[in-house]
């Protein structure tokens, strides 16, 4: 096996001398051992250019993981929650503002926080067993309305993992927009907020009533407690 050597370039004509010489073996001059050691000692350090490389590739994986983070970890709501008579009368609400469609008639109903929630919670209880693997179910589902806004929320349970979604609603013209959301605790303002929801548009197919009502609003008045839907089919 050979030993490790030490070389040295010579400055004068370029030969690589093996230490401990002092004169180059070619040319005969001296070898500039401080400008070697200076060569060294700056190979060796670390530019501010590359410092701050370095800093931004740490600050985005930090970033990445603290997104990640938010994401996972599942938001709740706190909601007026009604009993079954509630969810009753929620459906009965619904049934005529449905019926009124039908006909080509424009109708209004004021659907109270308890009473949705109420038939949420049903339709959450009503949900098949997950198939097991990463099949999503559907966990929770709610509403909150305050003074000139409305919350919905959403709990996907994906194998061991429990997604939240929350979304923020306001009426605007005659439809209710979504002005922003939470992804877990991540927030979405503005039209992160809408992108997000329009990926979540198959959690609310089996809302076929809903939607349909949804889509015939003519205006929306939410008050602390309680929203009020206008639908007109002949507009």
């Amino acid at each position: 096996m050979e030993e490790n050597v030490l070389m040295m370039r010579c400055t004068k004509c370029g030969e690589m001398n093996q230490l401990p010489v002092v004169h180059c073996k070619r040319c005969g001059a001296r070898l500039d051992f401080e400008t070697a050691e200076k060569h060294m000692i700056e190979a060796g350090k670390t530019t501010l250019q590359e410092q701050l490389r370095v800093v931004a590739k740490l600050a985005a994986a930090a970033g990445l993981v603290l997104i990640i983070a938010l994401i996972l970890w599942p938001g709740r709501m706190t909601r007026t929650m009604g009993e079954e008579i509630d969810a009753k009368r929620y459906r009965m609400k619904g049934e005529l503002l449905l019926e009124a469609l039908n006909r080509g008639w424009p109708a209004s109903q004021v659907i109270e926080e308890a009473e949705i929630n109420a038939h949420l919670r049903e339709l959450v209880a009503a949900q098949p067993k997950p198939r097991g693997g990463l099949s999503a179910s559907l966990k929770d589902v709610g509403a909150r309305f305050f003074a000139g806004r409305a919350e919905v929320y959403v709990s996907i349970g994906r194998g061991p993992l429990t997604l939240t979604a929350l979304f923020y609603a306001k009426p605007q013209g005659a439809k209710l927009v979504v002005t922003g959301a939470k992804a877990g605790h991540l927030p979405l303002p503005g039209i992160l907020g809408r992108l997000y929801a329009g990926t979540q548009g198959g959690l609310f197919r089996q809302l076929k009533n809903e939607s349909r009502i949804v889509r015939n609003l003519d205006g929306a008045s939410v008050n602390d407690g309680s929203i009020e839907l206008l639908i007109n089919p002949g507009k």
